[in-house]
């Protein structure tokens, strides 16, 4: 297969039990103690999805490779989402022969080598999964693209940035890569498991709009906990239109007090989408998905509450939660999911 001339393997030579589960715990970090809990019909497809996100969201960030290179791979990727592309075995050569050398990652590099599989799963999907599949990662790889494009190829001197225009720009790109996630989630959820998912389907859009909204909300928080690496590397996620009212005169990087008050303001934003998030929670009935989805609401809770904490810091390193504090959300998210008690709608309880 590493020689990029293998098509696409048959469905029963495909190792679900591996990628699933093996190789999905090594590149999903913590979004895979939240996938292991989901009932079985809804694994499948939402590892699958997450597996193929994580490797065009790859092949977009390995910058030891030229930003055009990743850019013609990345638009082949996208085409090969709903079909087998004609040229995939030249694009699949690329990909071992320009990518996978330069993953430091052991997981990573396995995931870029595991791409015909990871199609062909797709393709092997049953209408209704890959129908929806094909839609979110369709829409994930347009805004990896879009992060790509006004990111990624940009030579900056003398410690300037690059931003985003507006509040539109950063909104459109948190549903892309993620509010389109909780929107796919919820849609999967309701095929698999009907009324034991959630309340009837006359219910189903406010449903996916607060699904959309948490999505929205645990992007935002990788963006403020990463603002200091993402300034060190010339860009930033808020809007420069914010930074200059904020004082910013739009030359170097934007001043302390600018960047204070604007992450301010989007940590209030996030708070906002985060109690959408806690009402989509409530509504759930299956308690597995409860838990699947109470516990990066709480790890999202407790990151903002140590960027809120930490003042100026947030400016100069990335501000994590600690191991304990992960293995007491999770106790936390099981305490919502399984004890039979009316919950209220936020994170504290």
């Amino acid at each position: 297969m590493a020689d990029g001339s293998t098509q696409f393997m048959t469905p029963e030579g495909i190792d679900h039990r591996h990628l699933g589960g093996d190789l999905l715990k090594r590149v999903s970090r913590s979004f895979y103690l939240s996938m292991r809990f989901l009932p079985k019909p809804m694994r499948e497809p939402i590892s699958l999805g997450y597996l193929l996100a994580r490797a065009s969201d790859t092949l977009a960030d390995t910058a030891a490779v030229p930003v055009d290179t990743r850019r013609r791979c990345m638009e082949r990727f996208r085409g090969s989402i709903p079909h087998t592309q004609p040229d995939f075995p030249e694009f699949y050569a690329e990909v071992i022969r320009d990518f996978t050398p330069a993953q430091s990652h052991e997981g990573e590099r396995e995931l870029l080598q595991r791409l015909p599989d990871l199609f062909a799963w797709l393709m092997d999907r049953p209408a209704e999964d890959r129908g929806l599949l094909i839609q979110v990662l369709e829409e994930i790889a347009r805004g990896q693209s879009w992060d790509l494009e006004r990111f990624g190829g940009e030579t900056r001197e003398g410690g300037s940035v690059s931003c985003c225009e507006n509040a539109s720009d950063l909104e459109t790109y948190a549903y892309r890569v993620a509010g389109s996630v909780g929107e796919f989630w919820t849609r999967v959820g309701w095929a698999k498991l009907g009324a034991d998912y959630a309340s009837g389907p006359e219910d189903i859009d406010g449903l996916v709009d607060d699904g959309i909204a948490m999505g929205r909300a645990l992007q935002l928080v990788n963006i403020l906990r990463d603002l200091p690496e993402d300034l060190g590397n010339g860009r930033c996620y808020l809007p420069s239109d914010e930074l200059r009212e904020a004082g910013w005169n739009g030359e170097g990087l934007p001043g302390n007090e600018a960047l204070l008050v604007v992450t301010e303001a989007w940590r209030a934003r996030c708070r906002e989408w985060l109690a959408q998030g806690w009402r989509y929670a409530t509504r759930l009935g299956n308690r597995r998905v409860r838990f699947a989805t109470v516990l990066p609401l709480l790890l999202a809770e407790d990151t903002l509450d140590r960027l809120e904490e930490a003042g100026e810091r947030v400016l100069r390193e990335r501000i994590k939660v600690s191991r304990a504090e992960v293995r007491k959300a999770m106790l936390r998210a099981l305490r919502f999911a399984f004890i039979p008690t009316p919950q209220k709608a936020e994170g504290r309880g």
